[in-house]
């Protein structure tokens, strides 16, 4: 069997997203979420797609600052609190997903948080309880899911299915 130049080989290979996430809570760990411009009903973790040439804590700690305006350690990267698999559909690739572990904001970080306007219309913390009459069945999966990986120190693996079917 004649192997294909690269080029021709990769082309054969499923292409895909990855993008990295940063959970963060208040005092009370209460998981605390940012408002999408782009969707008004989707609240979202800070975090965005990777870019060439960065790692998915680099991403995440990128998109933080952008997104928030908070300053995180280049070293050492947090626990990786869930793996996310989101299925291809459409002309959507499969997307893969990091959410890392943020830790605790004080009162103080959270009254100092710059949101991009750009991006994100307001923040929220609240309990989980709140967050279920808020959140899609599969963003409610992945905001449970990465609050018992942080309480069981166990990460946690998501597979979803595809949300978007247009373009």
């Amino acid at each position: 069997m004649a192997q294909l130049p690269l080029a021709d080989h990769l082309r054969t290979l499923p292409h895909g997203i990855v993008f990295a996430a940063v959970h963060f809570t208040d005092g009370d760990g209460h998981p605390l979420l940012l408002k999408s411009v782009y969707d008004p009903d989707v609240w979202q973790f800070a975090g965005g797609n990777l870019e060439f040439g960065s790692d998915p804590w680099d991403s995440a700690r990128r998109e933080v600052r952008e997104e928030t305006g908070l300053l995180l350690p280049a070293q050492p990267a947090p626990p990786l609190l869930a793996l996310l698999f989101v299925a291809a559909a459409g002309e959507w690739p499969f997307k893969v997903g990091v959410v890392f572990d943020g830790g605790t904001l004080t009162a103080e970080q959270l009254a100092g948080l710059a949101l991009d306007p750009a991006e994100h219309t307001e923040f929220a913390v609240r309990p989980l309880t709140a967050w279920r009459t808020e959140l899609t069945p599969a963003r409610l999966a992945l905001v449970e899911a990465v609050a018992r990986a942080r309480d069981t120190g166990r990460a946690a693996y998501l597979h979803l299915p595809q949300q978007r079917t247009g373009n």
